[in-house]
């Protein structure tokens, strides 16, 4: 879209203009889109603006007004109510409370459910900088919404128009442009249940320079209060859904790693209960319904998060016909995401000082006499490989990591600089444009509560102290020399104990963004049906980005899953492009217009070059009848995250396929394993193939994803029925080389079951202490990021608006409906495709059918009343559910209403309320939606909830 100034040249016979946008993009938009003179520009009541309706790719528009009927003060919160949109799986406040720390807290947006990179977000048609360190994808807790104009979204491929990323479409903020004054506005939200309070605020100061140019500066504080699981019904107890007949809530739920403990003995388990190990003479064995943890309580249902947001916007004449102008965008985010403390099991991979499982050998003098006296008695009848030399032990370890949870900072800058102006070439007007974007942002994310796996583990190995006598000491001499403190799990933790074990993982990164764009557009020549214009321009483009795990998380010194770095990497990428508008005919029989839209773009990478294209054009049989299409090319390049190597996978599992047990499965995996020198009777001991390593190696050879897409549409508005307008476009993605990590278990069995020998370069064999002689062991396998899978969408968005102008005032109504028909995904060339339609959640994720919105507005006088009505079809839980026995979610309809009164100078009052019945969110079945019970993106989890506010302006 548009940057800061355009060319309009408008078509009066159906209200349509093209638009030549200085920013590198020839587009068209209609009259309504643009701060333009009153004949072009209309305020309506329900807020939703449609620019697609002349162009030849679909979009809708959102402004400001939009996001406050629904109490909104973050884009991403909104998006999930436009059809288009699919819920943030992982990457919204409400889907990361669960997630890992680099995810916890971020907001992100996810069109056409084809993930957050797929998606180019634009602030006034120019890029800015990503909203972590290591990816593209923009976070809009960053983004203050006070100064914002209005929201184009592009929905279909637009790498030729923007460049990478621009796959599922653009989502373009327009800032304001004509604001003078200063204003004062404030706002506060609550949910009925008294959580998830929302206070907020902005002031925003512009003047105009008469012709010599123009200022805005903004600055908001928003602060979205936590929502705790401890105080609502939905999360309060953990809850399982393991079988369709069985859902399980409250203590058959709950957590077998208990505060008590949990130490085992042979098949038995035994637990400290009242200060005890032994009630009634005997060892108190374990029982999950009076000793199993409740976890949900500690958990965050969402994220408190506290945004300072500042943005400046300046635009001066230096000549009359070149101006240069300006643009400061400052964003910090501030997140705390709660967490139950840590589950210690002392041989799951997450409890591991590096490959050593911190079990207590029975010589440990802490053991209590009882428990010491059952595992004498279970080895006394024991063969010798299955006699305890140490126990394993699990414990829910809430004294001594104490709460867990992630607090993370991201702080994110953008500078745009540019000049741009107007000349006369083959004696038409054209214009030129000439900017830079530098952006970064800056992430500390810290991992709170975890327990030193490393001191844990030398603190349960000790001896007696020789000096004092009758204390004890840690057995390793280094780990002593390092303050190791000797750990006693069969009783309450002293304070030089939590001391020891407790550790945070602070995590720091930086990612970059470097753009400079240069373009010129204006008219080539007159044809006889109109003006024959074009868009040219080159651009260069830098994106580098790293980020550094703490050194507990990626060497496995602390609990949880050790985590590699993010090494450094950057990505150059020099572009030209090219675009045309060319009108065919006009003014004939059965042809009132028919016009031809072209554009193509050459990209050179660092480590490749690639194309982007697109072809369609309009036709105007009719008066009010405009039928539309548009094929595109579109990518998505490899991003910092994609390309960083580096960084030890630790051990784990992985099954070998040329085992004696294994390798007959079939007689090409047989021919496999011999050719590599795997003899026909190898049968590695357990430990081995549960003790596969690897590394995450860099892929030089990762090519971009290629996207192809397609829109047919029509765009209705009959003269007959004043201020009605329908569209309706039948849009497809097929998206070839997806980037993803190939699963390590997968990329060994393809090894060994295809002719071709797939992903063998990944495999490592070699010798084993466990294997004497042996140099054919299945050692490692290493994993790599790779083009491996196909995604394919399709389906129909409809859109109807219309506007009655009456004597009780104006009305507008409008509807959004989107069905999807088509969602497939192929995991890797020549598997089998999975249908992806109908489900809400799962992993991966899938398309619900049938998704709309509606609004109707109401204004007379100074009163405005606004209701929306939001709908989203009945859905199975994820792939499979439903053939399972499981129950399909319903469909669901959420009304959500709001009413205000105007005064002077744009001032405002105004009050709403959302979930307006109350609804309450359905349950899935466990393991189907990633993060908690339910999925929060599409069905509401706060409740009936109120929001007020005011909007003062002066002078």
């Amino acid at each position: 879209m548009g940057a800061v100034s355009e060319s309009i040249f408008c078509d009066r016979r159906i209200g349509t203009c093209t638009l030549l946008a200085l920013s590198g993009a020839l587009t068209s938009a209609p009259p309504a889109v643009f701060a333009q003179p009153p004949q072009i520009v209309e305020v309506t009541g329900s807020r939703i603006l449609r620019p697609e309706l002349s162009g030849n790719t679909p979009a809708i528009a959102v402004d400001l007004e939009t996001l406050g009927n629904l109490g909104f003060e973050n884009f991403a919160d909104m998006a999930t109510q436009l059809p288009q949109f699919a819920a943030g799986f992982g990457a919204s406040r409400t889907q990361s409370a669960t997630s890992s720390p680099m995810s916890s807290g971020l907001n992100l947006v996810n069109l056409r459910n084809l993930g957050f990179a797929r998606a180019l977000v634009l602030i006034n048609g120019r890029r800015t900088v990503g909203g972590t360190s290591t990816t593209t994808a923009v976070d809009f807790n960053t983004m203050p919404t006070s100064n914002i104009e209005r929201i184009d979204i592009i929905t279909g491929g637009a790498s030729a128009v923007y460049g990478s990323d621009a796959v599922a479409g653009v989502i373009n903020i327009i800032t304001k442009k004509n604001f003078d004054g200063f204003e004062v506005g404030a706002g506060y939200g609550q949910a009925q249940r008294g959580d998830n309070r929302n206070p907020t605020g902005h002031v925003m100061w512009g003047r105009s320079f008469g012709n010599s140019g123009r200022v805005l500066a903004t600055l908001q504080l928003d602060r979205q209060g936590q929502v705790s699981c401890r105080d609502r019904e939905l999360c309060s107890e953990d809850f399982f859904w393991g079988t369709p007949a069985n859902p399980l809530r409250g203590p058959p739920a709950y957590s077998d790693v208990g505060v008590g403990g949990r130490f085992f003995v042979g098949s038995n388990s035994y637990t400290r209960r009242n200060d005890s190990f032994v009630a009634g003479g005997q060892l108190i064995p374990f029982s999950l319904a009076i000793d199993g943890y409740n976890r949900n309580p500690e958990r965050d249902l969402a994220i408190p998060t506290r945004r300072t947001m500042g943005a400046l916007d300046a635009e001066f004449v230096i000549t009359p016909s070149i101006r240069a102008y300006g643009e400061l965008n400052y964003g910090k985010t501030e997140t705390t995401a709660h967490l139950e403390s840590i589950g210690f099991q002392s041989q799951a991979q997450g409890s591991m000082f590096g490959t050593l499982q911190a079990t207590i050998p029975v010589g440990n003098p802490f053991i209590p006499a009882p428990l010491l006296a059952a595992v004498n008695a279970f080895n006394a009848n024991a063969q010798p490989a299955q006699r305890i030399a140490a126990l394993t032990w699990w414990q829910r370890l809430n004294t001594v990591g104490g709460p867990r949870g992630a607090t993370n900072e991201r702080e994110t800058t953008r500078i745009a600089l540019g000049v741009k102006g107007d000349s006369t070439l083959f004696d038409q007007p054209w214009r030129w444009d000439l900017y830079h974007v530098d952006g970064r942002t800056d992430t500390t994310l810290r991992a709170n509560g975890l327990v030193s796996t490393s001191n844990l583990y030398h603190g349960l190995r000790v001896e007696p102290d020789p000096a004092p006598a009758g204390r004890w000491r840690c057995v390793d001499a280094a780990a002593r020399a390092a303050g190791c403190v000797p750990i006693n799990p069969f009783a309450d933790y002293t304070a030089e104990m939590q001391e020891a074990l407790r550790v945070d993982a602070i995590s720091t990164g930086t990612g970059r963004l470097s753009n400079t764009v240069g373009t010129v557009s204006g008219t080539l020549a007159e044809l006889p049906a109109g003006s024959l214009r074009a868009a040219a321009g080159l651009e260069r483009r830098r994106i580098s980005g790293f980020l550094d795990i703490a050194s507990v998380s990626n060497q496995a010194l602390a609990t949880g899953t050790p985590i590699a770095d993010t090494d450094k990497s950057t990505i150059t990428t020099r572009e030209a492009f090219v675009e045309a508008l060319v009108p065919v005919l006009a003014d004939r029989p059965g042809i009132r217009s028919l016009n031809l839209e072209a554009a193509f773009r050459r990209s050179e990478a660092d480590r490749s070059g690639y194309d982007t294209w697109k072809i369609g054009g309009d036709w105007e049989p009719a008066p009010g009848l405009r039928l539309r299409a548009m094929r595109a090319r579109a990518v998505r390049a490899p991003e910092p995250r994609d390309l960083s190597g580096g960084g030890a996978i630790p051990a784990a599992l992985i099954n070998d396929p040329c085992t004696a047990a294994r390798r007959n499965a079939s007689p090409i995996r047989a021919t496999n394993c011999a050719a590599d020198g795997v003899p026909a009777n190898y049968a590695p001991p357990a430990g081995v193939q549960q003790g596969v390593t690897g590394r995450f190696p860099s892929n030089p050879d990762l090519a971009p994803e290629v996207a192809t897409t397609l829109t047919l549409g029509l765009v209705w508005q009959p003269a007959q029925i004043e201020g009605l307008i329908v569209a309706v476009d039948r849009f497809k993605i097929d998206v070839q080389g997806v980037i993803a990590p190939l699963a390590r278990q997968i990329a060994v069995d393809r090894c060994y079951d295809t002719a071709e020998r797939q992903f063998c370069g990944s495999i490592v064999r070699g010798s084993h202490p466990l294997v004497p002689g042996a140099t054919y062991v299945l050692v490692g396998v290493n994993q790599r990021v790779e083009n491996i899978a196909m995604q394919s969408i399709a389906g129909v968005d409809v859109d109807i608006r219309v506007r009655w102008k009456t004597d009780f005032g104006q009305l507008d109504a409008g509807v959004l409906f989107t069905h999807y028909d088509q969602a497939i995904l192929v995991p890797i060339a020549g598997s089998t495709p999975v249908d992806l339609l109908g489900p809400a959640g799962g992993a991966p994720n899938g398309w619900i059918r049938k998704t709309a919105a509606a609004n109707v507005g109401w204004k007379v006088g100074n009163f405005r009343a606004h209701w929306n009505i939001r709908y989203i079809g009945d859905a199975d839980m994820a792939v499979g559910t439903t053939a399972q026995g499981f129950p399909r979610i319903p469909a669901m309809v959420y009304h959500n209403v709001r009413a205000g009164v105007a005064f002077a100078k744009g001032g405002e009052v105004f009050f709403g309320i959302t979930n307006v019945g109350d609804r309450t969110p359905p349950l899935f079945a466990s393991g189907t939606v990633g993060t908690g019970d339910t999925v929060p993106g599409y069905y509401d989890v706060f409740g009936r909830s109120f929001f007020a506010g005011v909007k003062v302006r002066f002078w």
